[in-house]
């Protein structure tokens, strides 16, 4: 069973070069812990708002931001929203074209991370993730930029960019607990793919778990929201 996702309010932080502010789900209660969600290619800040908002825990602040439009060459260089361009789904391709976006979408998001000191909290107490183009862009937050943040969920997503020279930082095990989940029906990123990923992951993961979803494919379900809220919840207690 899919989920169906909508807009819940916005706030007046800016949003890379489009101006379009973020959706903001605002804790319940004293604010302890913030999740920073990535939606996927030609989607919005407000596509995964309303389905996180059933699982947030009160004292959790959600921030859903909007990728600037960029063309796209998967899609024949049409403008969409996008945190890279996307030269091939094919998992064997280098794909050294994207790195440059890829890398400006990861200081984009460790920007935001560091954004939240405002409020005292520490990157220990921030949740990354994403789904799919915004879930590469969390993990490969996660592998490289040096921080421990409280999680990072990668949802039906892969390793972007030339995933065999990355600069990974002289650090055997990243203590960040990872949640990747996958579907095995998956119709654009493989599962091949996300396997694929999980290998190069669990190397310097010291907590990484892949889920396999029978039969789904390149969505989320209803289950999968329920093991990411549990995920929240494990990571970043109250």
């Amino acid at each position: 069973m899919n989920f169906t996702i909508f807009i819940i309010r916005s706030s007046n932080f800016q949003s890379k070069t489009m101006n379009i502010p973020p959706v903001i789900l605002n804790a319940g209660k004293k604010h302890t812990a913030t999740l920073v969600f990535l939606h996927g290619l030609g989607d919005t800040g407000m596509g995964w708002a309303g389905a996180l908002n059933t699982i947030k825990p009160d004292y959790l602040k959600i921030i859903c931001p909007t990728a600037s439009m960029l063309p796209v060459t998967i899609n024949g260089g049409a403008l969409m929203p996008a945190w890279y361009d996307i030269t091939s789904l094919d998992e064997n391709s280098k794909q050294r074209g994207e790195e440059a976006g890829v890398l400006e979408s990861v200081k984009y998001l460790v920007n935001i991370v560091n954004g939240e000191m405002r409020y005292n909290i520490r990157p220990e107490r921030v949740i990354i993730g994403g789904f799919s183009q915004g879930g590469a862009v969390a993990l490969r937050t996660a592998l490289t930029s040096g921080l421990q943040f409280g999680g990072c969920i990668g949802l039906s997503c892969y390793l972007p960019g030339d995933i065999d020279n990355i600069d990974v930082p002289d650090t055997p095990n990243i203590q960040t607990p990872i949640f990747q989940a996958h579907g095995d029906s998956d119709e654009v990123v493989t599962y091949s793919r996300g396997v694929k990923t999980s290998k190069i992951l669990e190397k310097h993961f010291s907590n990484h778990k892949l889920v396999t979803y029978k039969g789904m494919g390149h969505e989320g379900t209803l289950e999968e929201l329920d093991a990411v809220k549990k995920f929240i919840q494990t990571c970043c207690p109250e």
